[in-house]
């Protein structure tokens, strides 16, 4: 194909030099792929002065040949190869297929006034940390209080915090060293039974790295791209499909937390005049809070993204694969993320996975008005919830009934299943809006230990079925992993042969309605024995303090991982294969460097905004203790956070 291009060119050197250069044959037989993403041997082919390494790509999509050619070719015969295989393509029926010739090694990132000023826009974070850890240890800006020995970390954290002028908080919030420690050595109640969600949280992160390292690998130029697709057959997907349900989990956990605790804030009687409730409830201060949390971590990681990442990294296909899956998208679209219209938007996605963000935002605009009328009039707060699960699940069915969707979305020919049914706030509620049921059992449950009046409720009877029989635990959790196990391995109908459907229209309907809600509805019975102190030995392995400070890490884990996948895959030089083994193996590797990697990057971007909003925005005012146990939630390491659950759970706070 390369030789009738070039015989085609008008440049008679470039053929002569094909032709008559007998040093550099060998070199470019070798070194030049034989088949659809065969990268050949780049190396090869840079070493031989005669010779220089291109790579034929379609605009857009991961194919590639790499190409060894003589170093006089260039211009407008690249041009003519290009032309040739993309008549080619047209021919065999791929006509958006646009080919062209690059030469890789050759390009260099350049550095624009957008580089210099994002440069030295990290470089003035970087000497806030420098400042902030003189700030810690020395008196700067205020003399650091003498204390005794036996003083415990967080008084003496808050006596740190008292003696700093507010230029000295400022600084201080960007201590690396007091983040850190705030980050790895954060106090855990032995009796906290919501840290069980630290253990959830992290295993979920897993499963969503293990679904995006499927499909990341790809972007990397798979040697068996024309079989590629057989692996959505195997059972290995049905692992990898895991992570399609982990953001349900998220989806529940966020709710979960958001509701129990907004209503444990927001219903004590101290914070507020007696009968004036709504006073103290302003919720559009909950919705400030929530987008200072969010928008300046996603800005700057976009930034950091646009800036650093080019930087990072060589190879093949380095430039092309960031460019189009990365850069060029959010150059167009970076906006969307922080108007939270990601799942919305028909153009290029800047960072696809936060279309789960805006959904969650959609969801989370319900919670504050869910709260209010809960805490004025319980009734009204259940048929609100209750309402919107019904929805929640009439929905999905009618679009999946209208639009003939199938119950999977690897098996959508037109590629309508992933914007319709997964990415939009419309057909994905059930997950969350189960979540909110939940929380408001839980947060009656927890009244009733110290007020009597609680004990009839709902979700104290509910709890309390669980707390009084440890039988029911066990079947409980036994059937509800069930439940979970069997929704995981459904899919599989659909799947053992991609040319066809296989379960009829109103099944699929049926299954689209329903599959989320019950799928969180079987996780919150899977964790009810937990959430009352039973089962201790799962909830000694989901709550220990191991998991605790790798959970802080997840929201940025959760920004940072398909960057890093594609990181590693757009770096190789040599084909990969797709296989699910190697899929899984991979999986690995990526998940644990991508949280270890997640522990700087949330040092740089996410800790210090939660600590300028508790410190400088919205300081707390010392004021005495007058609050009754009974009107404090359970675990005070629990804080209503939004960057924290806008990925999981709260988070364990930055206190």
């Amino acid at each position: 194909m390369l030789f009738v291009a070039l015989t085609k060119a008008d440049s008679g050197e470039c053929l002569g030099a094909f032709m008559s250069n007998q040093e550099a044959i060998l070199t470019m037989v070798m070194a030049t792929g034989k088949n659809l993403n065969d990268f050949g041997d780049p190396d090869a082919c840079e070493l031989n002065p005669l010779t220089d390494y291109a790579l034929l790509h379609a605009k857009g999509v991961p194919i590639f040949v790499g190409l060894c050619l003589p170093a006089v070719c260039q211009g407008e015969d690249l041009q003519m190869v290009s032309d040739v295989v993309t008549g080619l393509a047209v021919d065999a029926g791929m006509d958006d297929l646009e080919f062209i010739v690059t030469f890789p090694n050759k390009e260099v990132a350049p550095i624009t006034a957008g580089h210099i000023i994002s440069f030295i826009g990290f470089s003035m974070i970087c000497v806030c940390f420098v400042i902030g850890m003189f700030v810690e240890y020395t008196n700067l800006f205020g003399a650091i209080p003498n204390e005794g020995e036996d003083t415990s970390d967080s008084l003496k954290d808050k006596n740190l915090v008292n003696s700093k002028s507010t230029l000295g908080l400022f600084f201080l919030s960007f201590s690396p060293s007091r983040n850190f420690k705030k980050m790895f050595y954060a106090p855990q109640k032995d009796d906290d039974y919501l840290s069980v969600l630290n253990g959830i949280r992290v295993i979920s992160t897993y499963f969503v790295v293990l679904g995006h390292t499927s499909s990341g690998n790809l972007i990397g130029g798979v040697y068996n791209i024309l079989t590629a697709e057989e692996l959505f057959g195997t059972w290995w997907a049905i692992l990898a499909g895991i992570g399609y349900y982990s953001v349900d989990v998220f989806f529940f956990l966020s709710a979960f937390l958001a509701s129990y605790l907004m209503i444990s804030k927001f219903s004590n009687p101290s914070r507020c005049q007696e009968g004036r409730r709504t006073k103290c409830f302003n919720i559009p201060m909950v919705y400030l809070h929530r987008l200072i949390r969010v928008v300046p971590s996603i800005l700057l990681f976009t930034v950091m993204m646009l800036t650093l990442a080019e930087f990072t990294g060589s190879g093949p296909i380095w430039y092309i694969t960031l460019d189009n899956f990365f850069l060029e998208p959010c150059r167009k679209s970076w906006w969307t993320n922080i108007v939270f219209i990601t799942s919305w938007y028909e153009g290029p996605e800047c960072l696809g996975q936060l279309w789960y963000l805006a959904d969650e935002m959609t969801f989370f605009l319900f919670v504050p008005f869910i709260v209010l009328a809960y805490i004025n009039k319980k009734v009204i707060g259940y048929i609100i919830v209750v309402f919107l699960n019904v929805i929640s699940i009439i929905l999905p069915f009618i679009f999946s009934h209208i639009r003939g969707h199938s119950m999977t979305t690897i098996n959508d020919p037109a590629g309508r299943y992933s914007k319709e049914l997964y990415n939009h706030p419309y057909n994905r509620g059930g997950a969350y809006f189960v979540g909110v049921l939940f929380g408001i059992f839980y947060y009656e449950w927890n009244k009733s230990r110290t007020n009597p009046s609680y004990n009839f409720s709902l979700g104290a009877r509910f709890y309390n079925f669980f707390k009084k029989n440890h039988l029911t635990c066990v079947v409980s959790f036994l059937v509800s992993s069930i439940v979970m196990m069997l929704l995981i391995i459904a899919p599989r109908l659909e799947l053992h042969d991609l040319s066809k459907r296989h379960i009829p229209q109103i099944p699929s309907d049926f299954f689209n309605a329903f599959h989320r809600s019950v799928f969180v509805a079987a996780l919150g019975f899977f964790l009810a024995p937990l959430f009352v102190g039973k089962l201790s030995l799962v909830r000694g392995f989901l709550g220990s303090k191991l998991w605790a400070p790798w959970a802080k890490v997840t929201f940025t884990a959760y920004l940072l991982h398909v960057l890093a996948l594609a990181w590693v895959f757009a770096q190789s030089k040599g084909s990969l294969v797709a296989t699910g083994p190697l899929t899984v193996f991979y999986s690995f590797p990526a998940f644990f460097a991508t949280m270890i990697v997640g522990v700087p990057v949330s040092l740089i971007i996410e800790s210090p905004i939660l600590q300028l909003e508790k410190n400088i925005l919205f300081p707390q005012k010392p004021k005495k203790s007058t609050l009754k146990l009974e009107d404090e939630p359970l675990n005070q390491n629990y804080e209503i956070n939004p960057s924290e659950v806008t990925m999981s759970t709260s988070k364990l706070s930055h206190k």
